[in-house]
């Protein structure tokens, strides 16, 4: 699926997620975590950087279905304006330093040094956006 504009510029370079995947028991653990934009296969995805064998990440593996939401900074009318993403998951070897530092540049505070030089390749996430919801242009 490919994202209309209005979700597209509310990502941006990068934003502030909660990644919610499913623990072996059915329940949800929730991530706080950075994500991107980028094309993928079958259209857009979300991508995440992982610099260890995560719980999230040890729960894609085992179950690839994934929730995102992404929060605006300011205010809306009635409610902050707000993204979702139900989609589908798969994880990828290396990548994560890369995605990281890029990610800092808007995330992180200003001078901040992250990732560390000696990380880890580490893990991405790739998430294929199946349903787009939430408040804003793009659930219209």
């Amino acid at each position: 699926m490919k994202l209309d504009d209005a979700a597209r510029a509310f990502i941006g370079a990068g934003a502030d997620a909660t990644l919610v995947t499913l623990n072996s028991d059915g329940s949800p653990q929730v991530s706080v975590v950075w994500v991107a934009l980028r094309e993928g296969p079958d259209g857009d995805e979300l991508v995440t950087a992982h610099l260890g064998e995560y719980r999230k990440v040890r729960n894609v593996r085992r179950d690839s279905r994934v929730a995102v939401t992404i929060l605006a900074a300011e205010k809306g009318e009635i409610m902050r304006p707000y993204l979702s993403v139900t989609g589908t998951a798969r994880i990828v070897e290396g990548g994560a330093p890369e995605l990281l530092a890029e990610l800092a540049k808007t995330l992180a505070s200003p001078g901040a040094d992250f990732p560390p030089p000696d990380a880890p390749p580490g893990l991405l996430t790739r998430i294929r956006i199946d349903k787009v919801g939430g408040i804003g242009p793009w659930a219209a």
